[in-house]
C-alpha cells in the first residue's frame, strides 16, 4: 500500500509542470487514423508503457534511487546525461527539459534539501538539463519514499496525463478514459516489478515505431501538442 502523501501531491494533474501540453507521439498516430478510439488509445499507451517508459523513465528512476542508496550524486547525474542522450526527436528533448526545469523548481520551492540544491548546482556547472523523471525520484527519495512505490505512482502518473490528453486529442469520453486508467492501473504491479528486475543493459531500449512517431510529429502540418 502506498502510504506516502506526497507521491500522490506530486500524482495529481494539477501538479504544474505542463504534461498537459505534449501527446509523446500519440498525436502522429491521430493524423496517420491509426488510433480513432478509445480501443486503439489504450492499445497505444500500454505498448508506450511496456516498450519506451519501463526501459527508459522507470529504470532511470530505479538507477538512481539505487545510486542515493550510495550517496553517489556523480551517479545520478550521469544517469541524467544518459536519459537526455537517448532522447532522439527534438522535441522531446525540448518537452522533457521544459517540465525538468518547472519540476525541479517547484521541488525546491516545496523542501529544503542539500540534495536538491546541489543536485540543481551541478545541473548548472555541467550545463545539464533536468529530465523530470530524475526529478521525481530525487523528490520521492527525499520524501522517504522506497523505489517500488515510486516506481508505481510514477507510471500511474503517466497513465493519467496521457489519458486525460487522449480525452480531448482523440477525442474518447471521460467514463471511457477512466476505463482505461483502471485497467492498466491492475498491470501497473507488474510493470514495476519487471523494472526492478530489468538488467541495465536493457536501459534506452525503445520500440523504433513510437520514436519514429515522436520525430515525425514535428512535421505535422496542424498540432494540438507540443510532441
Amino acid at each position: 500500500m502506498i502510504t506516502n502523501l506526497f507521491l500522490f501531491q506530486m500524482n495529481d494533474s494539477n501538479f504544474p509542470i505542463g504534461s498537459f501540453s505534449h501527446s509523446y507521439g500519440f498525436e502522429t498516430y491521430l493524423h496517420q487514423e491509426r488510433i480513432k478510439d478509445a480501443e486503439a488509445f489504450e492499445a497505444w499507451l500500454r505498448q508506450f508503457l511496456t516498450h519506451q517508459v519501463l526501459s527508459t523513465d522507470g529504470l532511470a528512476i530505479r538507477k538512481s534511487f539505487e545510486a542515493l542508496e550510495r550517496e553517489s550524486l556523480t551517479d545520478v547525474l550521469e544517469i541524467n546525461r544518459e536519459l537526455n542522450s537517448l532522447l532522439l526527436p527534438s522535441e522531446m528533448r525540448q518537452a522533457n527539459k521544459k517540465m525538468g526545469q518547472q519540476f525541479l523548481n517547484i521541488g525546491n520551492s516545496l523542501m529544503e534539501e542539500a540534495l536538491l540544491n546541489n543536485y540543481q548546482l551541478q545541473l548548472k556547472e555541467q550545463q545539464l538539463a533536468p529530465h523530470p523523471a530524475i526529478v521525481f525520484g530525487l523528490l520521492a527519495y527525499c520524501s522517504q519514499a522506497d523505489v517500488t512505490e515510486t516506481l508505481s505512482v510514477y507510471l500511474l502518473n503517466t497513465t493519467i496525463a496521457m489519458v486525460q490528453n487522449a480525452v480531448r486529442g482523440v477525442p474518447i469520453g471521460q467514463v471511457a478514459g477512466q476505463k482505461i486508467i483502471y485497467r492498466l492501473s491492475q498491470e501497473i504491479p507488474q510493470m514495476t516489478e519487471n523494472i526492478c528486475n530489468l538488467s541495465n543493459d536493457h536501459f534506452g531500449a525503445t520500440a523504433p515505431g513510437i520514436e519514429i512517431a515522436q520525430m515525425q510529429h514535428e512535421f505535422l502540418f496542424a498540432r494540438n501538442f507540443m510532441s
